[in-house]
């Protein structure tokens, strides 16, 4: 009952209008122990052999693909946390993303030959036709911006009509025409009757890079996460000189505009008290996933140590965690978040214990 009274005060506070910044501590333990009137998070296990583990998808295949950034390498691992393949000596992996074709889209690192640099790349890794057999598979390059050395790729989401959208962070975004900050619109289009190869369409002006208090400012963006058969998603960043570190955007196509609208707009009055834009709420937001069957949304605070959960209406859901230390439950800089089989997957990535921990409702058991 204790922490049910704190969510009513934080729901009170946010239906004032208060915009103090979000207090993690707020948040129930991952390890409470459960009562009868009680659900919550708790720990069902980890999976190990990670140095530095920053994302993790399930895959439309039901395996699980993670980005072991430090590790150099992309690991596949089945539902029981076994090791299918492996890809050695890609620099720094830090997202990924499985098309409906199921090939891999992963944002790392490469060394230019004509500069020295080491910049940001896109690649494409050709499962299927390797048996996802990781290490045999064709690699395409995608994108790479030699002359942006210190921009990186940091999310990918899958959207319909064989198209995706990449996430790019960077330092700068004093240009108004190309900042650091976008998100890249891309299709995998036919050449011909039997190739296909990516195409860049156009970086999405519907979200304006740089400082500011609206709903569509973004300035150093983590991480997206799309919804199942839809062109909606959820784009997360840092809270550097903005107000608002998740932005929920909705795929529009009327007669007179196409394009992404935000769900909610907090410069409305009647959205202003909707839990999912209250403002100052993250820190550093690094990882956010959907869960396929519920559209519950789950994000991670690496600088918060959390896990918060919202539901399909934008509803801050009691089940949220983290920041708590305790035997085996407690999360050091987690960087990403999967669901599936309502098990909660989570990067921890700290770097002294990179592992994957596993999360159960304590009602599923």
């Amino acid at each position: 009952m204790k922490h049910f009274f704190s969510f009513i005060v934080i729901m009170i506070l946010v239906s004032a209008g208060c915009q103090l910044p979000y207090d993690p501590n707020r948040l129930p333990p991952a390890t409470d122990i459960p009562t009868a009137t009680d659900t919550s998070y708790v720990p069902k296990g980890e999976w190990g052999g990670f140095i530095k583990p920053v994302a993790i998808i399930y895959g439309r295949d039901q395996l699980f693909y993670v980005a072991d950034y430090l590790g150099n390498r992309i690991v596949i691992l089945n539902q029981a946390g076994q090791e299918l393949s492996r890809l050695e000596n890609i620099v720094h992996p830090a997202s990924i993303g499985q098309d409906t074709r199921l090939d891999l889209i992963v944002g790392a690192e490469t060394r230019e030959p004509t500069t020295g640099d080491t910049i940001g790349v896109i690649l494409r890794i050709k499962l299927v036709n390797a048996s996802h057999l990781l290490d045999q598979a064709e690699i395409d390059t995608i994108w790479k911006e030699p002359a942006r050395p210190l921009r990186r790729f940091v999310g990918i989401g899958i959207i319909p009509n064989d198209e995706y959208l990449v996430v790019r962070d960077g330092p700068d975004n004093s240009s108004i025409v190309d900042p650091d900050a976008r998100v890249l619109r891309f299709r995998y289009v036919h050449v011909n009757a039997t190739a296909r190869k990516d195409s860049f369409i156009t970086s999405l002006g519907d979200l304006q890079s740089g400082v500011g208090g609206s709903i569509a400012n973004i300035n150093r963006p983590t991480g997206i996460a799309t919804f199942p058969g839809r062109a909606d998603f959820i784009l997360i960043q840092r809270a550097e000189g903005i107000q608002y570190s998740a932005i929920w955007m909705v795929y529009s196509k009327t007669f007179d505009f196409e394009g992404w609208l935000p769900k909610y707009d907090p410069s409305q009055p009647d959205q202003r008290s909707i839990d999912f834009v209250r403002p100052n709420r993250f820190i550093e937001p690094r990882g956010v996933a959907i869960d396929r069957l519920r559209s519950d949304i789950f994000i991670v605070d690496a600088s918060q140590d959390s896990v918060v959960k919202f539901n399909s209406r934008g509803v801050f859901k009691g089940e949220s965690f983290g920041r708590k230390n305790s035997v085996g439950g407690d999360l050091d800089n987690p960087r990403s978040v999967a669901i599936a089989e309502k098990t909660l997957y989570v990067c921890d990535s700290d770097s002294l214990r990179g592992r994957i921990v596993l999360y159960r409702l304590s009602t599923d058991f």
